[in-house]
């Protein structure tokens, strides 16, 4: 399977911020009537578009199939919700923030799992509820929380555990989420690309498992896209391809940490400026080496080391006194006090010695890329 998809198109992106605009605020994916009336202001086909997302597997009825979106799709109503997947979020930021989260949440199911109680007598169900979640993640929001259970449902590995809203006794409304095996596959896993490369490959595996189904006959009728058009040729498949196992469409593209076009900014600097920026440039090289390759005590220790660098450039001698003492914009200084907040967290992968107990950080701990981009923005700025 190839690491990485084509990019999306700008119009794809754009149905999908449209889709994901209200999710984000209120926690419930919009009727489809409102992306189409949106999409159809800008002259786009909000169907074309939600057809054209690419996916793995196959959407023959009975099938398993994984892609950016999630929808009815022998007929999407107006009244329905299509969402998307936590693979859309290694192309919208916002939502990449937003299943980090998630995925935080998956990494305790993983654990209570790999710890579950077993008895040689009987199967024991293991449950995992709304408020152990709570207690256990505390910076989840409650809305956040309340969102959980059906974004789960519609990730293939997750769905068949997340259960719907019951009444407890004391009369409040909840969730659990009921422990299986299948959560092991996500032992291990650490960022979000990782996450939707164990997805796919899962269901590459299902189908080929349950045979090549109703397509991998010699003589079917293919359809072949042009792109994201709805145009199509029609040919007859051969008896070679009926031999091929259902193919899959990959859905992962990994961004780089740093902004390519900053990083461009910088070495253009190189040579020109009174202070040397050629070890700034390597350490932010390497940053992103590290981050491509899922890293993460290395991208802990790269990203420390470009914030111990830089203080020069805004005219102190600490990092602690440029956040302080530096005149930032109201965004800005935000930026930069979850910087400042993130050297604790480096100084722990640095320096904390080893233990009995597993480490707990991992590569979405990270800060997002947007404060060390604004960073950047500034030093550059100052050059």
């Amino acid at each position: 399977m190839p690491d990485a998809t084509p990019r999306l198109s700008h119009q794809q992106l754009m149905l999908m911020q449209t889709m994901a605009g209200p999710f984000l605020t209120t926690g419930k994916w919009p009727v489809w009537h409102y992306v189409l009336t949106e999409l159809d202001r800008k002259g786009l086909d909000a169907d074309e578009l939600l057809k054209s997302l690419p996916y793995a597997g196959t959407r023959a009825v009975g099938r398993l199939s994984y892609g950016l979106a999630w929808y009815e799709y022998n007929g999407l109503s107006e009244e329905a919700r299509p969402a998307l997947t936590m693979a859309a979020g290694l192309h919208l930021t916002d939502l990449e923030n937003l299943f980090h989260s998630l995925l935080r949440v998956v990494h305790y199911l993983v654990q209570r799992q790999t710890f579950a109680r077993s008895s040689p007598d009987a199967v024991q169900r293991s449950y995992v509820e709304a408020d152990e979640v709570a207690r256990e993640l505390p910076a989840m929001s409650t809305e956040f929380l309340q969102a959980v259970p059906g974004m789960l449902r519609i990730e293939p590995l997750l769905m068949r555990g997340a259960q719907g809203w019951y009444d407890k006794a004391n009369g409040e409304q909840s969730w659990r989420y009921e422990l299986h095996r299948s959560l092991l596959r996500f032992r291990g896993v650490s960022t979000l690309r990782e996450y939707v490369t164990s997805q796919v490959e899962y269901v590459k595996q299902t189908n080929f498992e349950y045979g090549p189904g109703p397509r991998n006959t010699p003589g079917q009728l293919v359809l072949e896209g042009k792109g994201t058009s709805s145009h199509f040729v029609v040919r007859e498949e051969t008896a070679a391809e009926a031999e091929l196992p259902p193919t899959v469409t990959p859905v992962a593209e990994l961004k780089p940490y740093v902004n390519a076009g900053l990083r461009d900014e910088l070495a253009a600097k190189q040579g020109k400026t009174k202070l040397n920026v050629d070890k700034l440039i390597a350490l932010l090289h390497e940053l992103d080496d590290n981050y491509s390759g899922g890293n993460a005590y290395s991208c802990h220790s790269m990203l420390r080391a470009v914030i111990d660098h830089v203080p020069p450039l805004l005219g102190h001698k600490s990092f602690e006194a440029a956040v302080n003492n530096y005149t930032w914009t109201r965004t800005d200084r935000k930026y930069m006090t979850r910087l400042l907040e993130f050297k604790t967290q480096a100084d722990d992968v640095l320096h904390r010695q080893i233990r009995a107990s597993a480490d707990v950080i991992t590569m979405h701990d990270l800060p997002q890329a947007a404060a060390l981009n604004a960073l950047l923005r500034v030093c550059i700025d100052q050059l």
